[in-house]
């Protein structure tokens, strides 16, 4: 019983981790000047069913927003254009 017990706890924490990955992975979410985390939004590209070269170029504006604050609300309206969000 508390073999069976500890692995029911253990599946409820790695469908609670997978639940929070798939939160942090929420395009609306992370797609906000407030919330511009380049590394979480260059893996959400990579992530997704996007071509190469318009991942490759989203990521490159990702990186160049990263150094350059300016750039954030338009690479974010380019990503979400290229989402369809």
């Amino acid at each position: 019983a508390e073999a069976a017990a500890a692995a029911e706890a253990a599946a409820a924490e790695a469908a609670a981790a997978a639940t929070a990955a798939a939160d942090a992975m929420d395009p609306a979410a992370l797609l906000t000047a407030e919330a511009f985390d380049a590394d979480k939004i260059s893996a959400m590209i990579a992530g997704s069913t996007l071509g190469d070269a318009e991942q490759a170029t989203l990521t490159a504006a990702v990186a160049a927003a990263k150094d350059n604050p300016a750039l954030v609300s338009g690479v974010i309206d380019q990503i979400k254009t290229a989402l369809g969000l």
